[in-house]
């Protein structure tokens, strides 16, 4: 027992009953329990799990993995979990039991701060990926367009008015093209690999007024009219890139989905703590289960990062990237009734 109080590593003793015997000095400092707290393995389960769900699912895989070692002849098994230590915070550590014939030890390696940086990590990755899967569905639509132009340009027999006609269009979205990328590049760091939020005042009507441009073509030929309902005194607290991307795939479903001669509607209403946008459009509406999709990250992607044009694809972008930066999506529609789209945006 001297001896492995000497030991910086937490350590318990058990017999093969799994009666507790001894925890050294790093167990109580690092973990918290005394010999008294957990006698044996049951209240040990007990006060290191105490959410029912997740000590049971702890403890299955616990014995299953001592089973599988059992099994193969061997006498160590470990695995990593959350334990509620008796300070009242949570830690991860990474749990080893060694048999030496009656006795068992089982030792903790703290691995909090890795599996934290770990989740940050990847928390990071998501989130690039998030962001590039945006951008490669916006910039698609426009790109096909100019392909088109550029591989039917010498069967077209166009005016010179017609001609620049044109070209004036295409330059206006490859201009909307660059600014997308520009924005994306502006706000990415080197060396963390993640997006930068950088907030400022948008004046809305002025924001939303670019829409018709970047989609007058579209607009124009399902006869469709945006309807701006804001003032210029109507400003909000936030990343333009960021309401951009989320604007975007939302206009883009609206007229999607809108009739020809149908409206689609962008209103602001704010409160003390909350500021709301809603993108309301006047389409056949979703049903139940198909805004319960949206709204649980259930969309149309087959494969891990592959983009497709299947229903449901950029809202659920729009919806994720909400979530991150401090906002979330709702969804209010009916069936033959059309669509609004709610983002809201709390208040610092």
């Amino acid at each position: 027992y001297q001896t492995i109080d000497l030991i910086i590593t937490p350590i318990l003793l058990s017999n093969s009953e799994t009666r507790h015997q001894y925890v050294n000095k790093a167990f109580l400092k690092q973990i918290g329990y005394s010999i008294e707290d957990i006698p044996d393995q049951n209240a040990w389960f007990n006060c290191v799990y105490p959410e029912a769900d997740y000590r049971a699912e702890v403890k299955e895989s616990w014995f299953n993995v001592v089973g599988a070692a059992q099994r193969k002849g061997d006498t160590h098994a470990h695995m990593v979990a959350k334990l509620f230590c008796a300070d009242g915070s949570y830690k991860w550590f990474d749990v080893h039991e060694n048999v030496y014939g009656n006795n068992k030890v089982v030792t903790f390696l703290d691995v909090d701060e890795l599996v934290e940086n770990y989740e940050e990590l990847t928390d990071a990755l998501k989130q690039k990926d998030i962001l590039l899967s945006i951008i490669a569905h916006d910039v698609r639509s426009p790109l096909a367009n100019i392909r088109q132009v550029v591989n039917e340009y010498k069967e077209l027999d166009l005016s010179e008015a017609e001609i620049t006609a044109i070209f004036s269009g295409m330059g206006t979205q490859i201009d909307y093209i660059f600014n997308i990328i520009n924005s994306l590049l502006v706000r990415t760091s080197a060396d963390r690999g993640s997006f930068i939020e950088k907030r400022e005042k948008i004046v809305l009507k002025t924001f939303f007024s670019k829409y018709q441009d970047y989609y007058r073509e579209r607009i124009e030929e399902q006869n469709i009219v945006f309807d701006f309902d804001l003032s210029n005194a109507d400003k909000i607290n936030f990343d333009p890139f960021i309401l951009d991307v989320i604007s975007r795939n939302l206009i883009d479903n609206a007229i999607k989905y809108s009739p020809d001669g149908g409206i689609i509607t962008v209103s602001f209403n704010e409160s003390k703590n909350l500021a709301e946008l809603v993108i309301k459009d006047m389409g056949p509406g979703m049903s139940q289960i198909q805004s319960e999709r949206i709204l649980n990250n259930q969309g149309s992607r087959r494969l891990k990062n592959q983009i497709t044009d299947s229903f449901g694809l950029g809202l659920i972008m729009a919806k994720e990237i909400l979530e991150k930066h401090n906002g979330r999506l709702s969804i209010q529609s009916e069936l033959g009734k059309g669509t609004s789209f709610v983002i809201q945006i709390l208040k610092n």
